[in-house]
């Protein structure tokens, strides 16, 4: 009784707290300048580059940081960030994860998310070859869909973790040669296929979408080749070890590609990616009736159009589809698709809101709930997923981000009406729908 009792103060102060937070910063962005649009403000959207769409290791956060801990880079040093929240949940579920969440999964305790350190050395801006390289490491509870199998994760107790909660990745680690038109990576490197990514910085949300967390690879072994064709039209191509690995016996090679085209001054752009080639056709032991394990062709692509009427606003959608050849029982193709939106809009240089409505339908109940051994809210979960997420930004600073947020998640059926079957999506399998209020803090150095 005493620990519902505190649950509830809890739920209640975080969201007196954030009501706070939500009218000072409706009454700051009244009296402060009108927002200009400057490069690096918040608000601007990147105008020559917009790095929610382009580069998820940018971010929202303005690129001029204002002090750097190792020392300001030149072409690359040191740098990264510290990364921390809280996300209250209303059904208090005794588990204490947020549903079937891949990430931001614990429910009323506090997480720590991202220690994140990069190391990098940048290929020349002057048109000239050089070459380049990265490093990146991650220690936090976001670890799992950052590591790659036959590298932090490996069969037998090679383990680079044994925790379940924290642990340690290395999701970037890659040479490349070129300069800033054309230029050939190898390693290990986060996908281009998508729109939110695992770095923190690099999503306006705290919690993700489905589609992040469920839809596609989060990293490749390989190589890829990236060219700036025209001030147009920019054009990336390669060879990947499939999803998420650097040996499987499962994996083969897979094409990775992505174009993008945008108007002359970025107001309209649109972005095409796919990776596609044999990959395991199920990697969850969870999912019953298990279809044969095998190597057969995965399929996912990703196509964003980006619109920006001006400096204040930007709207995303951004459709994909996902299909597993022999990944059900029977021999036949699983399925899984969506649609995400997202607007935005810059009240100043330091204010910015944000609205994500998402829908995912996990067709054959093959994706939603690949997470933690201990979560019970596991595949099989088919039907389809629906969210609806508002929250804000304040970046007071170049090295500091708070993101507050409300998110309401629904749980349909096969057919889209009322859920059918023993188990829900939610509150351990009890609930339809969950409602949740949280935020998280990012500081840079």
């Amino acid at each position: 009784m005493r620990r519902k009792q505190f649950t509830t103060f809890g739920m209640a102060g975080v969201a007196g707290l954030l009501v706070a937070t939500l009218t000072l910063a409706t009454a700051a962005v009244a009296q402060e300048e009108p927002f200009i649009g400057q490069p690096g403000d918040v608000g601007s959207f990147e105008a020559a580059d917009p790095v929610l769409a382009d580069d998820v290791m940018t971010g929202v956060i303005p690129s001029e940081q204002d002090w750097f801990l190792f020392g300001e880079p030149s072409r690359g040093g040191v740098y990264g960030w510290l990364e921390g929240g809280f996300i209250g949940n209303f059904a208090n579920p005794g588990s204490k994860f947020n549903g079937p969440y891949n990430a931001v999964d614990r429910a009323n305790e506090p997480m720590m998310n991202q220690v994140y350190f990069i190391g990098e050395r940048l290929l020349p801006a002057d048109g000239s070859v050089g070459v380049g390289a990265r490093a990146d490491l991650l220690y936090g509870e976001d670890f799992p869909l950052a590591t790659s199998l036959g590298w932090e994760t490996n069969p037998g107790p090679t383990d680079w973790n044994s925790g379940e909660y924290y642990g340690l990745a290395m999701p970037q680690l890659y040479g490349e040669v070129g300069n800033q038109d054309l230029s050939v990576k190898l390693g290990h490197f986060y996908t281009i296929v998508g729109y939110e990514g695992v770095p923190a910085v690099g999503n306006f949300f705290y919690t993700k979408s489905y589609s992040y967390m469920f839809a596609g690879p989060f990293t490749h072994w390989g190589g890829l080749a990236s060219w700036r064709a025209t001030e147009n039209l920019e054009l990336d191509g390669g060879l990947v070890n499939g999803w998420n690995g650097l040996a499987s016996p499962f994996s083969k090679a897979n094409f990775l590609g992505r174009a993008r085209l945008k108007n002359d001054d970025n107001s309209l752009a649109s972005t095409f990616a796919i990776v596609t080639g044999d990959e395991g056709n199920d990697f969850s032991p969870l999912f019953q009736p298990a279809p044969p394990l095998t190597s057969a062709n995965r399929t996912r692509y990703s196509l964003l159009l980006e619109m920006r009427p001006s400096d204040r606003w930007e709207y995303v959608f951004h459709q994909w589809l996902g299909t597993q050849a022999e990944g059900l029982a029977d021999g036949g193709t699983a399925l899984w698709t969506g649609i995400d939106q997202y607007l935005y809009w810059a009240a100043s240089d330091t204010w910015k809101w944000g609205a994500r409505f998402e829908w995912f339908q996990d067709t054959d109940g093959t994706r939603v709930g690949l997470n933690r051994p201990s979560n019970p809210n596991h595949v099989p979960l088919p039907g389809n997923y629906y969210s609806l997420t508002l929250g804000a930004n304040w970046v007071p600073t170049g090295n500091f981000l708070l993101r507050p947020a409300f998110r309401w998640d629904l749980f349909g059926g096969p057919q889209g009406g009322p859920p059918t079957g023993p188990r829900l999506a939610y509150n351990d399998g009890a609930s339809w729908n969950q409602t949740t209020l949280g935020f998280d803090a990012i500081q840079r150095f």
